[in-house]
């Protein structure tokens, strides 16, 4: 398994498009083997294999161009690849933010204490951590209203929600001010983890503050609970 120095390495190496992370013109769910997430989990998780998003994208067209051409064929090709870029760079890096995260929270509290099974995430959850003798089910995701929006959706209608330990919201915000402090911002501008972040969490298990979904927000000092009862 490659460490998260490396890691790391390639992270600053990424190319940041902000206005192609804004384009929304393709926004249907992508079901079955034209799901990114799927072909990027493969690529991430199981061969521990490193793209760029330019490569990412070739390759993904080359396996599924054929396929897409036919889901959408009452759309002019040209415009469904620029949707289709800046849905799958936008997926990609989420994910990628989602991968690092599961390296730092291996290095912190270690890697027996952090697990990600096959599968995990086709019911909705990033990884597992072990805490206290207690299992805690992971969820990555950007502190937006429309993220956390998605998530209580997925808490009701999603396995995910259905498995078997306490499940915890932990976010990242890509505010650099104001909010609380999970990301440190490489200098292409990628968000990676701070370790504070994983030390803050660690407080609040020690503490016994965090319940089951009980995290609902956050603020510039921390988690927002939702009220006992």
């Amino acid at each position: 398994m490659p460490t998260t120095a490396l890691l790391v390495q390639f992270l600053a190496t990424l190319e940041i498009n902000p206005q192609l992370a804004k384009v929304k013109t393709l926004e249907m769910d992508l079901r079955g083997r034209l799901n990114p997430t799927l072909w990027l989990n493969e690529l991430f998780f199981g061969q521990n294999r490193w793209l760029g998003f330019r490569d990412f994208y070739q390759y993904y067209l080359r396996h599924n161009q054929a396929e897409l051409q036919r889901t959408f064929a009452h759309q002019p090709w040209s415009a469904v690849q620029q949707g289709l870029e800046a849905r799958l760079y936008r997926t990609q890096f989420g994910m990628l933010t989602e991968y690092h995260a599961y390296y730092l929270c291996r290095d912190f509290f270690g890697p027996d204490h952090v697990r990600r099974p096959p599968g995990l995430d086709l019911i909705g959850v990033d990884f597992q951590l072990q805490w206290g003798g207690q299992w805690y089910n992971l969820h990555i995701f950007v502190d937006t209203p429309r993220a956390w929006e998605f998530r209580r959706y997925k808490a009701q209608h999603k396995a995910g929600n259905q498995l078997a330990g306490r499940h915890v919201n932990l976010p990242y915000s890509l505010a650099r001010e104001g909010r609380f402090n999970s990301l440190h911002f490489l200098p292409n501008g990628f968000g990676i983890y701070r370790e504070a972040y994983l030390a803050y969490l660690q407080t609040e298990l020690a503490a016994g503050r965090i319940g089951n979904d009980n995290i609902v927000g956050t603020t510039a000092t921390g988690f927002v609970y939702r009220p006992p009862g």
